[in-house]
């Protein structure tokens, strides 16, 4: 199973869930973590993939998180939870074993202080709720930029973009490092994208 993240900006605009789905086939994707700019919320089935949606209820489009299943793994998906617009989380039941996706946008870096610390309250909060026995992925948008520093390597590893830490990238690091997780997004060289 070829699970991903990305933050797409927007699918409100006509034609943009055939773009979306045509470039998620081509990189061979089968359960992605959107997040974007939409409205409404539910469940839409397409021809060959699904759209698990929580989107603003707001008319400017902001915040949303999604999941988009291929088709064949929707038999595996067997519970998908709306915390809030900026949260969600999708449980995936294997022959052996459970699994926890859950896809996030936390707040910019110049947000007020409160404003993070109640995202990171609410993502505790909901990931211990979640079984032990599940497998937990976080995926998402931290809106974080991940320095070189020394201290951080254990968690992050060697591959980052960035020289220095912002205020997210160690609020995203001190979580990880809080309940054993790893940052993969800087473990791995980036390839370098192209859409056509």
């Amino acid at each position: 199973m070829n699970i991903g993240t990305w933050n797409v900006r927007s699918l409100f605009w006509s034609g943009a869930l055939k773009v979306l789905r045509n470039e998620l086939s081509k990189l061979d994707f089968d359960i992605v973590a959107l997040q974007e700019k939409c409205l409404g919320s539910g469940i839409q089935k397409f021809d060959n993939f699904t759209l698990f949606n929580r989107g603003s209820e707001c008319k400017k489009h902001e915040f949303g998180c999604r999941f988009y299943v291929r088709g064949e793994f929707l038999k595996h998906c067997k519970d998908f939870k709306i915390i809030n617009e900026r949260i969600c989380y999708l449980r995936l039941k294997a022959k052996w074993f459970s699994c926890t996706l859950i896809n996030l946008h936390e707040p910019t870096n110049e947000k007020m202080e409160e404003v993070k610390e109640e995202f990171y309250n609410l993502l505790e909060q909901n990931r211990n709720q979640i079984a032990n026995s599940d497998i937990k992925i976080i995926l998402g948008d931290f809106n974080a930029k991940v320095g070189k520093e020394d201290i951080y390597k254990p968690t992050i590893s060697n591959e980052s973009l960035h020289n220095e830490t912002n205020n997210n990238g160690i609020k995203m690091i001190k979580f990880a490092v809080s309940k054993s997780f790893n940052v993969r997004s800087t473990t791995y060289a980036q390839r370098d994208m192209v859409f056509s």
